[in-house]
């Protein structure tokens, strides 16, 4: 669908310049019997940009006259696809009036470049370098019509400049969300286990979860993603495990992920455990912790302390970011999101298509 602008400003949009067939052979057929050399350049030429504007510049130094003739709207949808053109003929003939090198502009309610060369017959039919050696039907059968009305294909010697590259630019980068992704580690990122690290044959138990690691694929593809795995490994402080075989689990598991293309960008763990919690669980329980991980205050989720380590260490600030989002399976990670003012989706048990969903509503 092309830009919907009002018939009131469309009507502001006008010049002399603009002229109907009829007006448009006269004034060529007048020109040519003057000994003048009259070009021809088309094309839809929608958002006009400085490539298209160099081409009328090299165009107009082939010729005496230059005249551009603008593709009408549904042949321009028709090609290029839904839409396309962004903005409508008449406003696309005005955009090219404006340029200097330009004599004159029609508007063609035609299929193709054939019809538009028989209707005005140029002395010169004027393309980019990128036809030069084209042998597609459309060229080849532009070329062939050139010909049939006794002139010549000329070709401009002018970089490339794509207006589809400019849209999806415009439309993939330039408003291209930045998020913080924090991600749990186990039972969000890889297969839960019953702390990760415990059994001699751990290496064997990292698994990744498939379909959180599909949806972080999708994320980094769409938009600019920072990603930190942010995870409470209170297994240390439990004795089950130490500080090294944490950080060689993490690395396993960032390996399986760079396999499936998926990049993380910092990992942050805390072994520690409150004091608090840990008197709690000795009266209860009996349970001794290593005391050189029992803290009065840690940096264990929900803290966001995690978080600001691993963005220091990468070299950026929270505040660079359009959107936070916290991925995890536990009420810690619910309280990460809260306490950073972003988003959390619980990923228990949810399919990519789920993940997709949750993420789109909120």
């Amino acid at each position: 669908m092309t830009l919907k602008i009002s018939k009131e400003i469309e009507k502001r949009y006008t010049s002399n310049k603009i002229l109907g067939y009829p007006s448009a052979i006269k004034k060529i057929s007048e020109l040519k019997k003057q000994g003048k050399k009259v070009g021809l350049c088309h094309g839809g030429f929608d958002l006009l940009h400085p490539g298209h504007m160099k081409h009328f510049e090299s165009a107009k130094k082939l010729c005496d006259y230059l005249v551009v003739s603008i593709t009408s709207d549904q042949y321009v949808t028709s090609r290029k696809g839904s839409g396309r053109p962004v903005l409508p003929d008449n406003l696309r003939a005005y955009s090219a009036t404006c340029v200097e090198f330009v004599d004159c502009v029609v508007i063609s309610d035609f299929k193709k470049g054939i019809e538009v060369i028989k209707k005005l017959n140029p002395s010169y039919y004027i393309k980019g370098p990128d036809f030069i050696h084209k042998t597609t039907p459309g060229i080849t059968a532009e070329r062939e019509a050139i010909k049939e009305v006794g002139g010549e294909m000329k070709y401009t010697n002018d970089p490339a400049f794509s207006t589809t590259e400019i849209i999806h630019y415009v439309k993939e980068e330039l408003d291209r969300k930045k998020i913080l992704l924090l991600i749990d580690r186990d039972g969000t990122i890889i297969e839960d286990r019953d702390f990760l690290g415990k059994n001699k044959n751990w290496r064997e138990e990292v698994k990744d979860n498939k379909p959180v690691v599909d949806f972080l694929s999708y994320l980094q593809t769409k938009y600019e993603t920072t990603k930190i795995v942010v995870t409470n490994q209170a297994g240390v402080a439990r004795k089950y495990f130490d500080c090294k075989t944490v950080e060689e689990s993490n690395e396993c598991a960032n390996a399986i992920l760079k396999r499936r293309g998926v990049v993380i960008d910092n990992w942050q763990y805390c072994p520690d455990v409150d004091s608090a919690y840990a008197e709690i669980k000795r009266k209860k329980e009996g349970f001794e912790f290593d005391p050189k991980f029992v803290k009065e205050k840690t940096k264990r989720k929900p803290s966001p302390d995690m978080v600001f380590d691993g963005l220091k260490e990468i070299n950026k600030n929270i505040n660079e970011f359009t959107d936070i989002l916290v991925l995890g399976d536990k009420d810690d990670d619910k309280g990460l999101a809260k306490n950073l003012g972003g988003k959390f989706i619980a990923v228990n048990n949810k399919s990519y298509n789920e993940l997709i969903k949750d993420f789109e509503s909120s």
